[in-house]
């Protein structure tokens, strides 16, 4: 065991290693060294293969107790890769490049023989690699050896490794050998490459410089090709556009030459016919003069008869006024009240299926003097008056008034039938003019109109102050001098009620009679009379008093007045010429509509207005009663409305009531109750109104 710890260490590659042996590294010759030391390299390396130099890997396992000699370290093979280039210089050699690949070293300090600690030592085996066993071909054992020694033969065995040690101690001079050599070839390859690296740096400038001139010279190419085809699409841009010129041009010439030879044809033509045109229009002028004559006469003619059209409409506007003034005067001798009926439309959200048509009102006559209602396929009506209105053979109800408005009657032309009547105002007489009707039959319409800019929506009241006012203007050339005085209350739960006021101050105001016998005329006490001079300022108060009127929602009218509300204007006039002078009071009163209680269905507040109208309107019916009837005592005083209405029922003065009618099917016996109060209105005397002077 000492002996074979004191044996040199063997110079041969370990198995498993990356080193091959000698024998099997070829290192390239520098071309300038003589071929025959190639040769002998060549030689002294194949000497190296030889089967007696290589121990088979089974020959150098030694047993468990004896330890593996270790592998000298060494500076390292380096392999060599020998490329081929050339150069533009003169050197024609070859370039080789030398990579040398490091062998493993053993660690410093650390023995050949490793022991693990504990002081056993540790016996490696060699391993056989598949490197080592294709490196180390196969051989056959030394003649001088056996085949197989004893395990109890130590000197034969220490023999062999003797042998195996002088083996690898020359395999060491022959490396050390080939290492020198190699040193050499080594240091001359490098002064080659170092020659060829400084060449082709040299050469990489030079073409860089080539490849900048080149680029260069390919850049300002480019760009004279761009200016070039740029040049050249411009060019056939304009080539495109003359060519298209050239085609318009070409049409146009064909075109213009076809529209000559045309003209020249026509013209051709033209010539022909001119004589028989110029012949025509000799015998046309000839006929011209003939129909001017005529023309001439037709139209003294057509003066003379639109004078006599003209002279028969002033007649038919003069018999017109010659009419009313005579109806007037007709009503004013008979000292009757003039009724006048009219009968709203439909309104928008009225036309239903059941109500779309009105079919049970009829105008009769064409004077507009009759009414008829037809009551007989009611259901609203009571068993007992269908009963009789079918023993009676079955007619519609009558009724007749001194004027009839169906339902595409006009505000105008409905003022047109009363202008006379507003007239007599400035004449010096007291007129009174009221709408009495149920709720929502259109009475405030018909007094007081809509608020808008259109004309032809005003009602009565603002179309009489304007009237006024435009008759004033003409009777001021004949001298007349005219005063008017405004005033509007309303009468609301019997408290009247000034509309012209601020409603701040709560004044008491009460009915009096005035005047040298106590009952010439009714005046009201703390109440605000407003000088107007002009039609514009009395719309003004119109529409005061429209905003303080108390009016409200019910389940008949969506807006129902709930008062009944009484505008007057006083006038006074004089005529410094004549001397004459004369007082008139026009009142124009709406009335507040009866409505059944079971029909609006009105609770609180509302139920006690309808409460205090019903009884009014209750009141007045006795007192017209009472004036039908000529009883010695009529109950004026019974109502705020009938003591203010005094004068217009049975005192001096031209009364005249609008009687409202809704055309709704289900308000047919309001309607019927309105048209009978209506008639008796008509029948009441109240004796000739004469003309205050004084």
């Amino acid at each position: 065991m000492q002996a074979a710890s004191r044996l040199p260490q063997s110079r041969l590659p370990m198995p498993g290693s990356r080193l091959r042996p000698p024998s099997q590294v070829k290192m390239p010759t520098p071309p300038t060294e003589n071929p025959v030391t190639v040769a002998n390299t060549t030689t002294t390396t194949k000497r190296l293969r030889s089967p007696e130099s290589v121990v088979p890997i089974k020959k150098a396992r030694l047993d468990s107790h004896v330890t593996k000699p270790r592998k000298p370290s060494t500076n390292g093979i380096k392999k060599a890769l020998v490329t081929r280039s050339n150069s533009a210089s003169n050197i024609g050699a070859k370039k080789v490049v030398v990579k040398a690949a490091p062998i493993k070293q053993n660690a410093p300090g650390r023995p050949a023989n490793s022991s693990r600690p504990g002081g056993t030592t540790t016996n490696r085996r060699p391993l056989a690699t598949k490197n080592t066993i294709d490196s180390a071909p196969a051989t056959k054992p030394t003649a001088g050896l056996k085949t197989k020694r004893q395990p109890w033969d130590l000197k034969g065995r220490l023999e062999d490794l003797e042998k195996i040690y002088n083996e690898s101690k020359v395999g060491k001079q022959q490396l050390a050998n080939n290492l020198a050599e190699n040193s050499t070839q080594l240091e001359s390859v490098t002064v080659v490459n170092t020659q060829l690296q400084n060449n082709v740096h040299r050469l990489k400038e030079t073409l860089e410089q080539v490849q900048a001139s080149l680029q260069s010279t390919q850049k300002n190419y480019d760009d004279d090709m761009r200016i070039r085809n740029r040049e050249i699409e411009d060019l056939k841009f304009k080539l495109m556009s003359v060519e298209r010129q050239r085609d318009s041009l070409t049409g146009e010439l064909t075109a213009a030459q076809k529209q000559t030879a045309g003209l020249q044809a026509t013209v051709a033509q033209l010539t022909s016919a001119q004589a028989g045109i110029s012949a025509e229009l000799t015998v046309t002028k000839i006929n011209l003069e003939h129909s001017l004559s005529e023309v001439r006469c037709l139209k003294a003619e057509l003066v003379k008869e639109k004078e006599i059209i003209e002279d028969q409409n002033q007649c038919l506007m003069e018999n017109e006024t010659e009419r009313r003034q005579l109806h007037n005067l007709v009503q004013e001798l008979k000292g009757n009240i003039r009724v006048y009926c009219r009968v709203r439309p439909l309104l928008p959200e009225e036309h239903t299926k059941s109500e779309g048509e009105i079919t049970h009102i009829n105008f009769p006559d064409k004077d507009s003097k009759v009414l008829e209602i037809d009551t007989l396929n009611h259901s609203s009506l009571n068993e007992s008056m269908v009963n009789t209105r079918k023993g009676s053979s079955q007619q519609p109800h009558e009724f007749n008034f001194d004027r009839v408005f169906n339902t595409t009657t006009t505000q105008q032309d409905v003022f047109k039938e009363i202008s006379q009547l507003v007239q007599s105002a400035l004449d010096g007489y007291n007129v009174s003019i009221f709408a009495y009707g149920q709720t929502g039959s259109g009475k405030t319409y018909t007094m007081e109109g809509v608020n808008s800019s259109r004309n032809d929506e005003e009602g009565v009241i603002p179309r009489s102050v304007r009237q006024i006012f435009e008759t004033t203007t003409k009777l001021e050339e004949k001298g007349w001098k005219y005063q008017f005085e405004a005033s509007f209350l309303e009468i609301y739960n019997e408290t009247i009620r000034d509309l012209l006021g601020d409603g701040k101050e709560a004044k008491k105001h009460d009915i009096k009679m005035t005047g040298a016998d106590g009952s010439s005329d009714v005046t009201v006490t703390n109440l605000i009379y407003v000088p107007v001079t002009s039609s514009s300022k009395v719309h003004k108060l119109l529409a005061k008093a429209s905003e303080n009127r108390a009016v409200a929602e019910t389940k008949s009218n969506e807006r129902s007045s709930r008062s009944h509300s009484v505008f007057r204007l006083k006038i006074t006039g004089a005529n410094e010429t004549t001397s004459e002078a004369c007082q008139g009071t026009l009142n124009l009163i709406d009335l507040a509509g009866s409505e059944r209680i079971k029909d609006s269905k009105s609770e609180g507040a509302r139920l006690k207005e309808a409460q205090a109208i019903n009884l009014s309107l209750s009141h007045l019916g006795n007192v017209i009663m009472a004036l039908a009837n000529k009883e010695s005592h009529i109950p004026y005083r019974n109502s705020k409305l009938t003591y203010l209405l005094q004068n217009s029922l049975g005192g001096n003065s031209k009364t005249l009531m609008f009687v409202n009618i809704s055309p709704k099917e289900s308000n047919i016996h309001e309607s019927l109750c309105s048209l009978r109060f209506a008639t008796k209105v008509n029948q009441c005397h109240i004796g000739t109104a004469t003309k205050k002077v004084r």
